[in-house]
């Protein structure tokens, strides 16, 4: 029988182990967290009459706090024609993510000149977020993983503007 490893699970330290026990309301952007999932849907009509909770959601605070789950950065000739194609290709994206799950933002987007850095707050939308840019305009792309926590680096890079 082979021996099995016991990996470490990195945990995002901004999710509590334990969930509000009644339903809670983020004060910032309004996410409503009920039955152990966060959701952009107004409080359930069973709840009424019982304490909602305020809180701040875990994305306001990475928010709050600029603590990315990943980087975004893009770069190469091609993207200064395109520039505002590919953020609202990035911005869609969030909408689209953020219908599922409100914890999938963008934390901020900088053009520094040369290029584009988006961080958001989590590393699997800051992957899926790097595929979608791949998909659409093609390039070379590469993804760089932290070994001690939850974070990715996405690097998109094309020269060509054909």
């Amino acid at each position: 029988m082979p021996i099995r490893k016991n990996l470490a699970v990195h945990r995002d330290p901004y999710l509590p182990l334990m969930g509000p026990k009644e339903v809670a309301v983020c004060r910032h952007c309004g996410a409503v967290y009920h039955r152990k999932r966060w959701s952009l849907e107004s409080p359930p009509v069973a709840v009424e009459g019982r304490t909602i909770r305020s809180v701040v959601c875990p994305a306001c605070q990475k928010m709050h706090d600029s603590f990315p789950g990943g980087i975004i950065v893009l770069s190469g000739e091609f993207l200064k024609p395109h520039k505002e194609q590919i953020i609202g290709l990035v911005r869609n994206e969030e909408a689209r993510a953020k219908k599922n799950n409100p914890l999938e933002r963008i934390i901020s987007i900088k053009d520094n000149g040369n290029g584009v850095e988006i961080q958001t707050t989590s590393d699997r939308f800051a992957q899926r977020i790097g595929m979608e840019i791949q998909r659409a305009y093609k390039g070379d792309i590469t993804y760089h993983w932290s070994r001690d926590d939850k974070f990715i680096r996405v690097k998109w890079h094309r020269d060509r503007t054909e």
